[in-house]
């Protein structure tokens, strides 16, 4: 009988252990970092820009990188060559960009 219960209790708990280690604790804070940068592409499919973008203060450095644009009205704003102000939202390890602002072009 105990051979019998260690038979049928193994696989239980083996799935409630690979559930339990996949899935994704979430926190119920955003935080928001102001951005500001040039939009060197578009990824329709993905519904992501590459940004080349100034430090963001409490973030990241400058650099140039992809972000997710959730938004259609955020996303169908934005064109390569575009100049933008916007917010950077981070949740964990999600983080993309939000409240997109078109800024005028640089002078030259």
């Amino acid at each position: 009988m105990t051979r019998l219960c260690f038979l049928v209790l193994t696989p239980c708990i083996s799935l409630l252990l690979l559930a339990c280690s996949n899935h994704k604790v979430t926190s119920t804070a955003v935080r928001r970092y102001p951005i500001e940068g040039d939009v060197l592409k578009m990824n329709q499919g993905e519904q992501t820009a590459t940004i080349k973008h100034q430090e963001i203060k409490g973030w990241m450095g400058a650099m140039t990188m992809d972000y997710q644009i959730p938004s259609k009205t955020d996303y169908g704003k934005l064109h390569p060559g575009d100049h933008i102000k916007g917010t950077v939202f981070v949740q964990d390890e999600e983080f993309w960009v939000g409240d997109i602002q078109d800024e005028p072009a640089k002078a030259p």
